[in-house]
């Protein structure tokens, strides 16, 4: 019992020298943080604040956006020099957002600058942000916000922040279809639509019968604002005046694929194998997880390939070695498939591509893969460059 309460006097005698030492330690003392003596109220560290030594300006206190100019430079943005509060030789280095004023929640991503203290942004550029906050047409006040960070290897220093705000109207980005107009070499003119395969993406696509002839694009059925093509083949977006046509000497079905994105701006015909059903096709076979069953969902392969290349088609699953598979374009064994190159081609080795055809023009030439495990089989279906793929599954 004596013991005990020597040990209890010793562990209460420490506890009343902590509480003296921690009422005397000026705030801050120990690092920051949460200190307080045993009968007072907590008190909380905080960071200091600095004043705007940045003092950022807006080449412009307004702007309506215009595509025709997209790579040119909107609005500039500069500011002064911002020090370090703690030593004069450490790194200042900045980076800039933009959101609307009234919800400064919407804030775009952080743009680092380094060390300079300027910005620009494109057309291009400023209306992507814009995009998201207010309609085509529509005017928003937009904030423009750097912040300073200092680069001490001892102490954090709070970022300093200087604003400005600027009004900015946005325009219509990517329309919901174009419309490719085509002359042929008698001077008939057609009307073709040619949508996106989603929404937002700015690449359209349509598959027509061609015939040699010239052609450009308009955004409406107006033919006003449109693309003609630069001299370098790019798209030329033109809202008024002449511009130069397209031309294409193909003939036959082709799948016509327009990119409004930077860097492509591009306007292709591809040859892309037309299936008899379009995005219908499987594969089945003792040689992987489907078995022996026409068109099931587990079968189906999915077009793989971007909104830019809709002509990749895969699937991923089990795979056995020495079992047999071939890919099908309909409901059951007398449609169409794609077979094998030769008989028992291995996918893994062999990656040619014939045409799809019936059975009796060439025999159920089946693939025959040399190892199991679970791989992913890809088909190129362009005419011009078909191919397979066949790789072991991330």
């Amino acid at each position: 019992m004596k013991t005990i309460d020597r040990m209890n006097k010793t562990v209460k005698s420490s506890l009343v020298r902590l509480c003296a030492i921690l009422t005397l330690l000026p705030l801050g003392g120990v690092g920051g943080g949460l200190l307080t003596s045993c009968n007072q109220d907590p008190e909380y560290f905080t960071l200091p604040t600095y004043p705007d030594e940045m003092h950022v300006r807006s080449s412009v206190e307004e702007i309506v956006l215009n595509k025709g100019v997209a790579d040119q430079t909107a609005v500039t943005l500069t500011w002064d020099k911002a020090t370090s509060p703690i030593a004069p030789t450490d790194e200042v280095t900045y980076k800039v957002c933009l959101y609307p004023s009234a919800q400064k929640d919407l804030k775009s991503e952080y743009i680092d600058t380094g060390t300079a203290q300027q910005l620009e942004l494109t057309h291009d550029q400023l209306n992507s942000m814009v995009a998201r906050w207010a309609l085509p047409g529509q005017a928003v006040k937009v904030t423009a916000q750097v912040l300073s960070n200092v680069a001490n290897e001892q102490k954090y220093v709070r970022p300093e922040i200087s604003t400005v705000e600027f009004v900015v109207t946005g325009y219509e980005k990517y329309p919901t279809y174009l419309y490719m107009v085509v002359t042929d070499q008698e001077g008939m003119t057609t009307t073709q639509r040619l949508e996106q395969r989603q929404l937002g993406t700015g690449i359209y696509e349509a598959s027509l019968n061609m015939v040699p002839c010239t052609f450009h694009f308009q955004t409406s059925e107006a033919a006003y604002p449109g693309y003609g093509v630069t001299a370098d083949g790019k798209l030329d977006y033109i809202t008024e005046g002449s511009y130069q046509e397209y031309s294409s000497t193909a003939t036959g079905n082709r799948t016509v694929i327009v990119d409004t994105n930077n860097p492509y701006n591009d306007c292709r015909v591809l040859d892309i194998v037309q299936l008899p059903t379009p995005g219908l096709i499987w594969i089945c076979g003792n040689g992987c997880s489907v078995g022996w069953n026409t068109n099931t969902t587990e079968g189906r392969m999915q077009m793989t390939g971007s909104a830019r290349e809709p002509y990749y088609y895969s699937w991923t699953g089990d795979f056995t070695a020495g079992g047999e598979i071939k890919i099908g374009l309909g409901g059951g064994w007398g449609d169409q498939f794609f077979y094998a190159p030769v008989e028992n081609a291995d996918p893994l080795t062999d990656h040619r591509l014939l045409m799809y055809r019936f059975q009796d023009d060439g025999g159920d030439l089946k693939w025959v893969p040399s190892v199991s495990g679970r791989y992913t089989f890809t088909l190129c279906l362009l005419a011009t460059d078909m191919w397979t793929k066949f790789e072991p599954a991330s």
